[in-house]
């Protein structure tokens, strides 16, 4: 179950991602779990938050104002911090945390949690537009050099 560490993280589908492919940079996406080490290998981790996506009805995301967050000013737009995702994204983190994960930047997981989109060249995203979030993918981070490859591990479907 536990190998050499790997380098996670769990968004919320906002552009359909493709299970088995590589990204550098990764589509719009909604990070609901930054980055994180952990032992576990995908399959066993896989297995540990099946049951919690399983139980979770499909999420709205509503669209706020454009921003520039964080340490490298990353252009977004911000996301209504609403309870759903409030609510998973902390089930999420106590299985995890019970798993001893290394959170890469801890201080955006738990009450540092600000739910936002990546801006992307031509993504057509304005304020207030709403969209639900089906879809949470698991996904591996390769860092190769100044290549950070983002590697879709799993799909869970949200339909509880």
């Amino acid at each position: 179950m536990h190998d050499a560490r790997h380098l996670y993280l769990f968004t919320l589908e906002v552009v359909p991602l493709t299970v088995g492919a590589t990204y550098n940079p990764l589509p719009s996406h909604l990070t609901l779990m930054s980055r994180f080490w952990s032992g576990y290998s995908p399959e066993a981790l896989i297995d540990l938050v099946k049951p919690l996506f399983e139980r979770t009805k499909p999420i709205e995301l509503l669209f706020g104002q454009p921003a520039n967050i964080g340490p490298k000013h990353t252009a977004v737009h911000l996301i209504e911090h609403r309870d759903e995702i409030r609510h998973l994204h902390n089930q999420l983190c106590r299985l995890l945390d019970n798993i001893a994960v290394e959170y890469t930047n801890p201080q955006f997981v738990g009450n540092g949690h600000k739910p936002h989109v990546s801006r992307r060249d031509g993504d057509g995203f304005a304020p207030g537009r709403k969209q639900i979030a089906k879809v949470v993918y698991l996904i591996e981070v390769e860092i190769r050099g100044d290549e950070h490859l983002r590697f879709v591990h799993a799909k869970f479907d949200l339909q509880a």
